[in-house]
């Protein structure tokens, strides 16, 4: 089960696989990728194997990517609700609102990496988030 702390990563991990496609193009490619997240200076990076049907939920529609966002929620067990959900040529964004915080995602995807901001918004702060990814190769056996 993914908990949210502070900054909620395991679940905007999870998330940056459920992008929506308004063509056919590769949004994602199958295999193993790094995923790198800076927050105030600080970097944590990970690794996780994207497979063929993820890829196909990341290469799919708009409603594709929602329906996999809204089940990534609830596989967490989360509070977290996801609101505005788009995808228009490259670009992915949507706001996630998990009780008092609000975070706002956009990103771009070029098949074997992507980049994103993150912004995320409490009562009383407001912190931005660079997300990096890139595709390492296949997925190790």
């Amino acid at each position: 089960m993914i908990r949210l702390p502070a900054r909620p990563f395991g679940l905007l991990l999870a998330l940056s696989f459920c992008t929506g496609r308004l063509h056919a193009a590769e949004r994602m490619t199958p295999g193993q990728w790094e995923f790198t997240v800076t927050t105030r200076g600080e970097s944590r990076t990970s690794k996780a194997c994207l497979s063929a049907e993820q890829a196909a939920i990341a290469d799919g529609d708009d409603v594709t990517g929602r329906q996999a966002a809204e089940r990534s929620v609830r596989k967490a067990k989360s509070s977290c609700v996801v609101g505005d959900f788009s995808a228009r040529g490259d670009t992915v964004s949507y706001t996630l609102t998990c009780g008092d915080r609000t975070i706002r995602s956009v990103a771009t995807h070029h098949g074997d990496h992507s980049e994103g901001i993150l912004t995320t918004k409490t009562a009383t702060e407001e912190t931005s988030t660079r997300l990096v990814s890139r595709r390492l190769g296949a997925c190790p056996k």
